[in-house]
């Protein structure tokens, strides 16, 4: 048993779709969450940059949080630096961009597959070389929907002007034919009602964030790191800056009362 807390970094708030998965599925584990707010978004930087910024708050988590995993609840971050610090770190890292692939792959009827995120992911090519790695057979249709952040971190999930703009971009999608659409950044699900209007009922969407929550409980499981029986610490969260705008998504999302801290990091 190891009752050290489980450390969730992201570039913003989209972290927190899956931090809610694992409190969800984890709930005698403590989460230690840091979000980026001050340097996001981190889909257009360089890769060295995102490698760096994913360096600094991992070694923030492991310094001033004695974490005993890691979770990169970033598509863009793990693209970039998730080989870096699995290499680096001391405990077991895990991303959501192969759990992601893993679960459109065991979802889909027909082989076609969408694959909506951030400008830096969609460049990568991440998802469609980690479907082809899984099944051979499988087709991936990727588009960017950057504005999506900024949907979502100005926190406008269900306005009129954001539903415009989900049904102009996810309007690529219609000649494709594809059964299955993986939310490719952790920012995405706080979209999902509108993701669906737009893409259609026929079209199942996949959180990656589901399915790496279910590969760090194996894990946490073969290295003998669950917390312990008894009462655990509270869920600490910590932000790079914006903390008003991210305290209030937090809470809503989360459906709980929380205290968001504001911390530097260079």
């Amino acid at each position: 048993m190891d009752n050290r807390p489980i450390g969730f970094m992201d570039s913003g708030v989209g972290g927190l779709t899956v931090v809610k998965t694992a409190q969800k599925l984890l709930p005698n584990e403590e989460i230690i969450f840091i979000g980026d707010e001050a340097r996001m978004p981190y889909g257009p930087r360089p890769t060295a940059e995102v490698v760096e910024f994913s360096r600094q708050m991992a070694s923030f988590l492991i310094t001033k949080n004695n974490i005993k995993a890691l979770v990169i609840a970033c598509n863009t971050a793990t693209n970039a630096a998730l080989a870096v610090l699995q290499a680096e770190l001391p405990i077991p890292v895990i991303g959501v961009i192969l759990p992601g692939a893993i679960a459109a792959n065991r979802q889909t009827k027909n082989q076609k597959i969408g694959v909506i995120a951030t400008l830096g992911t969609i460049k990568s090519e991440a998802y469609p070389k980690a479907l082809a790695e899984i099944n051979t057979k499988l087709r991936a249709y990727p588009v960017a929907c950057q504005e999506f952040v900024e949907i979502a971190e100005k926190n406008e999930l269900h306005t009129t002007a954001a539903q415009k703009v989900m049904n102009e971009k996810l309007a690529e999608f219609r000649q494709d034919q594809i059964d299955t659409l993986i939310l490719g950044c952790t920012h995405f699900p706080l979209l999902e009602e509108g993701i669906q209007a737009a893409i259609g009922p026929d079209v199942t969407l996949v959180d990656p964030g589901v399915e790496t929550v279910h590969q760090l409980i194996e894990i946490l499981t073969k290295q003998a790191l669950q917390h312990a029986e008894g009462p655990k610490a509270q869920d600490q969260y910590y932000s790079t800056g914006n903390i008003k705008n991210f305290e209030e998504i937090a809470r809503t999302f989360l459906n709980q009362d929380l205290r968001v801290e504001e911390v530097k990091i260079d």
